[in-house]
């Protein structure tokens, strides 16, 4: 049956593509959605107003960003109970982030994600993080972008590029629980280290800081960012990093790529090997000596131990 619901999602995706015709006009557009489970869920999201009664124009300014909030038994009651605004119906196909609470450390988030996908036609390409609670990532105004979608999602992107942290859409999690494969979801945390990224006096801002695992439809283990390379690199969800090093007394840069990790385990546990590319900063390979510094940092990587 899981396999068989994998087949029907991905299957979906490919012939029906963006089958609903409604006059976006008619709708209240969803940005992003934050989703938390106590006791019934809570959805806070974000979403753009038309700039007006009557009006057919988005305008996708500051302005006409609002947050909106819904509690419910069920995530399509919390749905429905969204304060939209001049009564439009919810659209969600072009929601482009999905922030998952610490409610779901508890409670399966398996319906709520079948409900986004079949009921309210979210795009199985849209990315899904977490944080422990959802939705503070709905309430920071970043100074980029238009609204609190773009910079996290821009955030994950550059990270994910740079081989340091997971890029997990609900494509994914849908694939991993029909094999009961486990899901890296990257994570989020409150900081005031962010002066200037957001309207906030005191800095306040969030920044990604490691992943959770989704297993069986919940957020399990937590593992911090050195944490999270380990385990990309492990599990061959990413093949190159971007990796500091000291060579001769020197800080130096580069990326690894094509790497290869290998598991000689013995019986004396688990004894890694690493094969990997190197190039500088412009792209041109680092000096063979050089090599063997970056080799030592990337094994240190590996190893879920400071590079």
């Amino acid at each position: 049956m899981k396999k068989l619901f994998a087949v029907a999602a991905v299957s979906a995706l490919i012939f029906t593509g963006c089958a609903d015709a409604t006059d976006l006009g008619n709708r209240a557009i969803i940005q992003a959605a934050a989703i938390d489970f106590d006791d019934g869920y809570r959805v806070s999201a974000l979403l753009f107003s038309s700039g007006g009664a009557g009006s057919d124009v988005i305008d996708a300014s500051q302005e006409n960003v609002i947050k909106v909030v819904g509690t419910g038994k069920t995530l399509s009651e919390a749905v429905d109970n969204l304060s939209l605004v001049d009564g439009k119906r919810i659209y969600m196909s072009e929601t482009k982030l999905l922030v998952l609470g610490d409610g779901f450390s508890e409670e399966s988030v398996t319906d709520a994600l079948n409900t986004l996908y079949y009921d309210l036609r979210c795009s199985l390409n849209m990315p899904v993080c977490c944080a422990e609670n959802a939705e503070f990532l709905t309430d920071l105004q970043f100074t980029e972008g238009i609204t609190s979608a773009e910079k996290p999602l821009s955030m994950i992107e550059n990270a994910h590029e740079l081989g340091v942290s997971p890029k997990t859409t609900l494509l994914d999690i849908f694939a991993d629980l029909s094999s009961e494969r486990t899901s890296l979801i990257p994570m989020f945390k409150k900081t005031e280290n962010g002066r200037g990224m957001t309207s906030s006096e005191n800095g306040e801002t969030a920044v990604l800081s490691g992943c959770r695992v989704l297993e069986n439809g919940k957020l399990t283990g937590t593992f911090d960012q050195r944490q999270t390379v380990s385990l990309l690199l492990k599990s061959k969800k990413t093949d190159h990093i971007a990796l500091n090093y000291v060579f001769r007394g020197e800080e130096k840069t580069c990326e690894a790529y094509a790497i290869k990790v290998l598991d000689e385990a013995d019986r004396f546990g688990h004894s890694w090997s690493v094969h990997a590319k190197f190039r500088g900063r412009t792209g041109g390979k680092i000096p063979d000596d050089e090599q063997e510094a970056a080799l030592e940092a990337l094994l240190k990587a590996v190893r879920g131990v400071d590079y």
